[in-house]
């Protein structure tokens, strides 16, 4: 029998190898629906809510917002700078590969645990970002019209057709995936339907954990999934950061301090 203590270090040595391998970004959702369709298709009520299907940034627009894709940052300060998306999409003999890198702005430089990154053709860029005020997204746009400051400025394209994402470093080495149709789930996606992790962000996560495809979306926000029962939980990643304190909070605190101040 192992002892104790032989137990003990390769529990440790377990811990230690996941840690390393733990992504520091993920994939976390991208668009698959056609421009010629709508999300879930006709007037559906995926939901139950008495409203066709929409998706909680763009509403119910014919394509879904068009060229999307999610990331969620794991690692606290992470830098992204000189990191990179490949994006392999469409079916054989006529599949391609995209490489959006992400520039030398500061933008990149110390990225908070729990931030949501946006990468989407038609959208421009966004680059405010403010978690203590609550801030949380940053959506930057890849097309030939972008200006490039934020990332490569190039169009892309994300489908139903065999769509997959890998994330890399600087050095072009594979932080997470490849990721998408036919690694998680390997059953098809249809072209009125989105790709997303139906689990909480962490860095358990890896390219063949609860990913499926969905006919309701959010762009920007935490996934929605089984008719809205089940929101994505941001807040063991946000944790690291204090909010900045409110209004009302500051307000208290001062009224405090002036009758400190009056008692002495």
């Amino acid at each position: 029998m192992r002892s104790a203590a032989a137990l003990a270090g390769l529990v440790g040595s377990s811990l230690l190898s996941l840690s390393a391998a733990a992504a520091p970004i993920i994939v976390n959702e991208f668009n698959a629906v056609s421009a010629s369709m709508f999300l879930n298709g006709g007037t559906v009520d995926a939901d139950l809510d008495g409203n066709p299907t929409a998706d909680t940034y763009f509403g119910r627009v014919q394509g879904n917002g068009g060229d999307w894709l999610e990331l969620v940052v794991i690692q606290d300060h992470l830098d992204l700078r000189g990191g990179s998306l490949s994006i392999d999409e469409g079916l054989l003999p006529a599949r391609t590969t995209t490489v959006l890198s992400f520039t030398q702005s500061s933008l990149w430089a110390d990225l908070r645990s729990g931030t949501i990154i946006t990468v989407a053709e038609d959208l421009i860029d966004d680059p405010t970002y403010d978690p203590a005020g609550g801030d949380w997204w940053i959506n930057v746009q890849a097309s030939n019209t972008a200006s490039g400051t934020f990332i490569t400025a190039s169009n892309f394209s994300v489908s139903n057709d065999d769509t997959q994402i890998t994330i890399l470093d600087s050095l072009s080495q594979a932080w997470f995936g490849p990721a998408g149709e036919g690694i998680q789930p390997v059953s098809a996606i249809n072209s009125r339907e989105v790709w997303k992790l139906e689990a909480d962000p962490s860095a358990a996560i890896t390219p063949t954990s609860a990913y499926n495809d969905g006919s309701s979306s959010s762009f920007g926000a935490p996934n929605r999934w089984s008719q809205g029962t089940f929101v994505q939980d941001f807040s063991a990643l946000r944790s690291v950061v204090a909010p900045e304190p409110g209004a009302g909070v500051m307000l208290g605190l001062a009224l405090a301090a002036a009758l400190a101040s009056r008692k002495r």
